[in-house]
């Protein structure tokens, strides 16, 4: 009964914060427009005024459900790896890369595809991972930079080998059909990636939560010295994490790219890893809770682009409004965290010796 009440409080508490930013910055930039109430209802009902609307709320919380599912296997093990953001970039590529070159035809193509994907992406995680078992480098500072060092490495490759000499840009040929995933929702771009999120988030969470492994991954990331007591094999659990954490988020840029483009395009880190860590801060370290924090996100993401496109506001402030909503949901909820808390300590520590 406590914990439940516990959680009614942090609830009540997180919707205050929302409100509170909306109050400082949402009313007085309605106020300044001809149609204040036109405004506060693009931004705040505007997500849910059409099925398309709807969908594109899925659309954009399909991604950083899994990336946020990556970043909190991470997490729970008590490294703040940061790999996943080079992960989904990496896993991206290899999928496209596997469609194109490999040429897989049939039901086959899409899953091989995804399995590629997540398995070079993996690579973004499991060596800050390991410099930081085997060495004791950071593993914040170490994925940070080796994240900036695959986008290179992805971009050389995209260029000398993978790159249509067809096109006017910087892309690969056109995935084939078969190894693009199915569309859900008429109307909207949402795909079979959001059946491939639910279903990750709730096996992570029965993982999590249910099964000896998750037992032992939680205690090693909130107790390594009692893990040290009991004899667990830290450095293992430690290295199991990250390899699972990097083949999550690869899956992520994989769906993402399967699902959304006709042609592998990026030419830069495209941002939904890190999103995703905001994911698993906003849902507690918790995969079950995931699913409704990348829903909300992709909520603001959809509610700022009605705004911006509807209204005459521009695009900077609808940028600050929804950053300013984030900012503080998720420094709300590190506070009330004192394992994160301690993990952020620990990292400024290393980071100043």
């Amino acid at each position: 009964m406590r914990s439940i009440l516990a959680s009614l409080v942090q609830l009540a508490t997180t919707v205050l914060v929302i409100a509170v930013v909306i109050l400082v910055i949402l009313v007085p930039l309605s106020l300044a427009q001809p149609d204040p109430g036109a405004v506060l209802f693009a931004f705040l009902l505007g997500p849910f005024d059409s099925v398309r609307h709807i969908g594109n709320i899925a659309e954009a919380a399909t991604p950083i459900a899994l990336t946020g599912l990556a970043s909190t296997v991470i997490f729970r093990a008590g490294m703040f790896n940061l790999g996943t953001e080079g992960g989904f970039f990496l896993g991206g590529l290899g999928a496209a890369a596997f469609a194109i070159m490999v040429g897989v035809q049939g039901p086959l193509a899409a899953p091989l595809a995804i399995l590629a994907g997540a398995c070079i992406g993996s690579v973004a995680c499991v060596v800050p991972g390991y410099l930081r078992v085997r060495h004791g480098a950071p593993e914040m500072v170490t994925s940070l930079v080796f994240n900036f060092a695959l986008l290179f490495a992805g971009l050389l490759f995209l260029s000398y080998v993978l790159r249509d000499p067809t096109a006017g840009a910087l892309t690969s040929p056109k995935i084939p059909a078969d190894a693009r995933l199915d569309r859900l929702l008429q109307g909207t771009r949402l795909n079979s990636g959001a059946i491939i999120a639910v279903l990750a988030c709730i096996i992570g969470g029965i993982w999590l939560f249910a099964t000896r492994s998750g037992l032992n991954t939680r205690i090693v990331g909130s107790s390594p010295g009692f893990a040290a007591h009991l004899g667990l094999p830290i450095t293992r659990i430690t290295m199991a994490t990250q390899v699972v954490g990097g083949l999550i988020a690869g899956m992520a840029g994989a769906v993402e790219v399967l699902g959304l483009y006709t042609r592998f395009t990026w030419v830069s880190l495209p941002g939904l890893g890190w999103t995703g860590i905001i994911v698993a801060i906003l849902a507690r370290e918790n995969p079950f809770l995931i699913i409704p924090a990348a829903l909300f996100l992709g909520y603001l993401q959809v509610g700022g682009d009605i705004l911006g496109r509807s209204m005459d506001v521009p695009s900077e402030i609808v940028g600050i409004l929804t950053a300013a909503i984030m900012v503080a949901v998720t420094a709300k909820i590190i506070f009330e965290n004192p394992r994160l808390l301690r993990a952020i300590r620990s990292i400024k520590q290393q980071e100043a010796k």
